[in-house]
């Protein structure tokens, strides 16, 4: 490589690395589309095509998270980094000018979707209490009507499982003491440890298993320690 050109992708990584940094400052004006469209273009940037299974297990934040980054298929890394730039500049050309260089390079899967933001507190549910972390509302809410635990949403997940898979302890220690079932299982018979170890909370991952959580098998013969990564798997 000649070098200008090692200068040319060394200006464009460090570009790259401004430009995540700085969306983090645009997630209330993003969708969930924009954000999954992002999150593909960030993993093909700094990882390079998608090589990893499809998720086979009931997790829809998942999935989609997946099929944004493979369906981006042989793009480089460096055509991903430029088009990642571009999208920053297409929704504010003057960004490089407020990027902040002490925010996260990126957002957790719980936070792709917005929805729960947009809401106002009187229209929110106990779910989307539950799925915000917000262990006082929770409390409050469980000593009018303890049977929320066991409500589930219009997928099948438990708040038990919604609180694992954002990594809210609090929240889990709240619906385990009004009655909620450590080792309950959604519709494809994953437990909130599946949900926990499959997101990489290894905070979740150590409170479960505290409290007696099981290794099941959910309905595609998968454990808790086969959908886990390797710093979580260790701990299975």
């Amino acid at each position: 490589m000649a070098e200008n050109d090692f200068a040319d992708a060394t200006d464009l990584e460090e570009t790259f690395n401004r430009a995540a940094k700085y969306l983090q400052t645009l997630v209330s004006e993003l969708d969930s589309g924009q954000l999954l469209a992002f999150y593909g273009l960030y993993k093909q940037a700094t990882v390079g095509p998608c090589d990893v299974p499809r998720p086979n297990w009931y997790q829809v934040q998942a999935k989609h998270k997946w099929e944004a980054w493979k369906n981006l298929g042989d793009m480089s890394r460096e055509t991903a980094m430029a088009d990642y730039i571009h999208a920053i500049a297409k929704i504010n050309s003057s960004w490089e000018e407020e990027a902040k260089a002490d925010t996260p390079a990126w957002i957790s899967v719980s936070k792709l979707s917005i929805t729960d933001a947009e809401l106002r507190d009187v229209d929110k549910t106990f779910l989307d209490w539950v799925k915000e972390g917000n262990d006082a509302k929770v409390r409050e809410m469980l000593s009018g009507k303890p049977t929320l635990v066991s409500t589930p949403d219009y997928d099948g997940l438990l708040p038990m499982h919604w609180a694992a898979d954002r990594n809210h302890v609090r929240v889990m220690e709240q619906l385990i003491a009004n009655g909620a079932n450590v080792n309950s299982q959604d519709e494809d018979g994953q437990t909130p440890l599946h949900y926990a170890a499959g997101c990489g909370h290894a905070e979740a991952v150590k409170y479960l298993l505290s409290i007696g959580a099981q290794y099941i098998t959910d309905n595609d013969g998968k454990t808790p320690k086969d959908v886990a990564d390797e710093q979580v798997a260790a701990l299975l």
